[in-house]
């Protein structure tokens, strides 16, 4: 997968600086900016201004700056327009009982949940526990129901790249302790046409998804059902999948043709 470094050009090195906004790191400085992205200071300095110009970060402080308001605009704009999430709203209005039904698009190597149609927390055996899986939080392509269920679909190079950037993490994962163990992982998602997790990303939560594909075979999303670990031992993976199917491909119909209605002239 390409970073927004990797790229070169001066709006790759300005759109960089966005990524080092994090809960941890909620302001930066020119400082920070040049450190972790070993920019001299004229360059931050340059993109900071640049990136402030647009809205999408704001100065709190000389030298110091947070997300902007730009990015609540956009933010707004997409939900009035995306057409995976206005297919999602228009087709998940329930999940399941001590469920949620988690609607996930891609960009670059980081899989988000775009639409949460349930509860943010569910009952596990008499405990609370929320779902981490959380609207708007980035997973990588390899951890998780909802990303397994979109990487087996993308190209072969994506998957060779993801595989080449992650070895390590992949092989802790246990998807393979190689590029051939990998693969096979990989060819038997794809066969079996769902994903399943157990406890990986939410402690006693367990998650089975399928791909959002578009009549054409392209990929739009995944859709997951998060649920306690003990109610899927119940139902069954293959169950709950089958229960899926009809979900995804129904957003797929109609997230198609809201993309067709929109370029229409």
């Amino acid at each position: 997968m390409t970073n927004h470094n990797d790229r070169g050009s001066s709006l790759g090195r300005a759109f960089a600086i966005l990524d080092l906004f994090t809960l941890e790191h909620p302001v930066l400085t020119v400082e920070i900016v040049t450190e972790h992205l070993k920019y001299t200071r004229s360059m931050a300095y340059r993109y900071l201004r640049e990136l402030a110009c647009a809205g999408l970060v704001t100065p709190t402080a000389p030298g110091v700056f947070s997300l902007g308001p730009r990015i609540i605009e956009l933010e707004r704009l997409m939900a009035l327009t995306d057409p995976l999430y206005r297919a999602g709203l228009e087709v998940l209005h329930e999940a399941p009982s001590n469920s949620a039904l988690l609607l996930h698009n891609l960009y670059e190597d980081k899989v988000l949940c775009i639409l949460n149609a349930g509860p943010d927390t569910l009952d596990c055996s008499g405990q609370r526990i929320t779902i981490r899986r959380a609207r708007g939080i980035p997973f990588p392509l390899f951890q998780g129901a909802a990303s397994l269920a979109l990487l087996p679909w993308l190209s072969a190079h994506q998957i060779r790249e993801t595989y080449l950037q992650n070895t390590k993490a992949i092989a802790n994962a246990r998807l393979g302790d190689n590029w051939e163990e990998f693969r096979r992982s990989m060819m038997a998602v794809r066969r079996t046409g769902y994903a399943t997790s157990h406890g990986t990303i939410t402690p006693l939560v367990s998650g089975v998804a399928v791909p959002i594909l578009a009549p054409s075979g392209r990929l739009l999303g995944s859709l997951a059902r998060a649920m306690p670990t003990e109610l899927l031992q119940k139902i069954g993976e293959a169950q709950v999948a089958d229960d899926l199917y009809p979900l995804a491909q129904r957003i797929a119909k109609t997230c198609v043709s809201a993309s067709a209605r929109d370029v229409a002239p």
